[in-house]
């Protein structure tokens, strides 16, 4: 079976995207009788879920993507005799890839199109990249677009979804260094409506206090979990989510649940659009008022059980928890 070498981080900076969505990959190739080996700059609570994988897990600091970190990979390569190199990360350029893949087959995780290696093979699973980015990889040996490979996590295919009346989920990932988190808290107070939320934040130390004081006051309505929190048991109970535009607002989708979406960067547009124009996400980009009119778009969520389910209905079968069973078979039939 597969030998796969994974160069990935999270933290600051980064978030937690890259990492978990790889772990889901890391998982399939698990369960095929695979090996696993994780190179990373950095600890990470977060690397316990691969040690569950017996994945080999080496730190190294370095400048990711730089030179040291070519020549430290290429080392991992060697040691390991990977069969594939899995790389996720927006700092590796298209000369970085382009050495690294004269020594090893390479799967490169891509989310803007910007990058045109010379690897094996692209993923790039965000909504509707099968038509925004069909003709942005020409030099790869093959594109994988579209829902249809996105790397589903196991604890995300075996939710089982069962809402509380009333219950949000509120969670924008990342550091959420203009707590942006608290913003929403407070538009959700103001709006009037009845509700409770299980809000999941990331802010930095000051703003993490200013949100821990506001739901100690709020018992009745805010539930706070400092993250990194696992998030399917917490969806579990959600009848309406609040997401940042990241890899979290498909996994939502996949639980038949219809996320508002919170667009906090250029590169989530594109994604969190088609999902809206599918109808099965509510998008609102950041801005001034964005936290109002995000509150209001929940509670009215809330409210509207038939426009739920409809939403509901439409997200069933989109993604369909199947992407890294594809991308495996995909990785294994190149290796011959």
């Amino acid at each position: 079976m597969l030998k796969v070498l994974f160069r990935v981080d999270d933290g600051p900076g980064i978030g937690a995207g890259h990492l978990m969505r790889c772990l889901a990959l890391a998982e399939k190739v698990h369960e095929q009788g695979g090996s696993i080996r994780l190179s990373a700059v950095r600890s990470s609570k977060l690397h316990a879920d691969w040690l569950v994988l017996t994945a080999q897990i080496h730190v190294e600091m370095r400048e990711i993507g730089g030179a040291d970190d070519m020549m430290r990979t290429l080392r991992h390569v060697r040691e390991f005799d990977a069969d594939w190199l899995v790389v996720d990360g927006y700092s590796f350029d298209t000369d970085w890839l382009d050495a690294i893949a004269a020594e090893c087959p390479v799967l490169c995780l891509d989310d803007l199109g910007g990058r045109d290696p010379a690897v094996e093979l692209i993923l790039n699973q965000n909504p509707g990249a099968e038509r925004h980015y069909a003709s942005a990889y020409k030099r790869c040996g093959l594109a994988l677009l579209g829902l249809d490979w996105f790397l589903l996590r196991r604890a995300w295919r075996e939710v089982k979804h069962t809402p509380e009346s009333r219950r949000i989920l509120l969670t924008l990932g990342g550091e959420d260094p203009l707590n942006r988190t608290l913003d929403l808290m407070q538009a959700l107070l103001a709006d009037g409506r009845a509700f409770i939320a299980d809000v999941v934040y990331s802010a930095p130390a000051i703003g993490s206090q200013q949100v821990m004081l506001m739901a100690r006051g709020l018992p009745d309505r805010f539930v706070v979990h400092r993250g990194p929190v696992a998030l399917p048991p917490l969806l579990r109970h959600a009848a309406v989510v609040i997401s940042g535009g990241g890899v979290t607002s498909v996994e939502v989708v996949s639980q038949g649940v219809a996320p508002v979406i919170v667009i906090l960067a250029d590169n989530q547009k594109s994604g969190a659009e088609h999902l809206a124009a599918a109808g099965v996400a509510c998008s609102v980009a950041w801005g001034d008022g964005a936290a109002v009119t995000v509150a209001r778009v929940a509670l009215n969520l809330l409210d509207d059980d038939m426009t739920r389910s409809a939403m509901a209905t439409r997200c069933r079968g989109l993604v369909d928890g199947s992407g890294p069973a594809r991308v495996l078979a995909t990785m294994m039939e190149k290796s011959g």
